[in-house]
């Protein structure tokens, strides 16, 4: 019985090495909305965006957790003008927060590679809208911005990410990265008004809908610093 008791002591107390990587990088996506009521038109522009990451590494695991944060800002189409070419777009301030399980594979010089899923969520506040094109085209945007859309929607991606060693003397690992993201914004009622008047002073009376397939192609660069955990009895 003492036996069992002192070998169950030292399971509870072990504590094995174990390294955090905390980084500090930006990203560069391609975001892309896939909305029915826009036909074949999804509006993918380039968005930058800041980025945190910390990776938790056990030792010798092959299969180790991450979490991600970024900050960007998206355009997406919302709305077309009648059964003109013009398109509404909508400018959000765009947080996402994803969490991944990740392979851990470890390569020559100490450089690793990682590669996995992630579930996370993605917050998004409505800032101002836009038209596609020419923008001499149209006189005035009247929007109502107190109706602005703030929402929060589930997201999941996959990603592959190349970590190498900045320097021999000091803790620092460069790590590139490249990710597909993946939402869907459900069909709901409208939560805000525009009103266009083009050059012809026509009046158009919008009701744009956020809603369709989601996807968010993009690479990221991330710069590391390593903590160095320590094994304790």
């Amino acid at each position: 019985m003492k036996k069992i008791l002192a070998v169950c002591m030292m399971s509870f107390c072990l504590q094995g090495y174990a390294q955090v990587d905390a980084g500090l990088g930006g990203a560069f996506g391609f975001p892309m909305l896939f909305n029915s009521n826009l036909g074949g038109y999804n509006h993918s522009l380039g968005a930058p965006a800041g980025r945190v990451q910390i990776n938790y590494l056990p030792a010798n695991a092959t299969f180790v957790p991450s979490l991600s944060m970024e900050i960007a800002p998206y355009e997406l189409p919302v709305s077309r003008l009648g059964n003109t070419d013009r398109v509404l777009n909508m400018n959000f301030t765009v947080m996402n927060a994803m969490l991944h399980g990740r392979v851990r594979k470890t390569l020559a010089n100490n450089k690793e590679l990682y590669y996995g899923i992630g579930v996370g969520a993605m917050y998004m506040s409505g800032r101002r809208v836009g038209l596609s094109g020419d923008q001499n085209s149209y006189l005035t945007v009247i929007e109502d911005s107190a109706d602005y859309i703030k929402t929060i929607i589930p997201k999941m991606c996959v990603s592959v990410e190349y970590v190498m060693p900045v320097t021999s003397d000091a803790p620092v690992m460069l790590g590139i990265g490249a990710q597909l993201q993946y939402s869907y914004f459900f069909e709901r009622q409208t939560t805000w008004r525009v009103s266009v008047v083009d050059a012809q002073y026509n009046l158009y009376n919008l009701r744009p809908k956020l809603q369709g397939h989601f996807i968010n192609s993009g690479v990221y660069v991330v710069l590391y610093y390593r903590f160095k955990g320590k094994e304790r009895y």
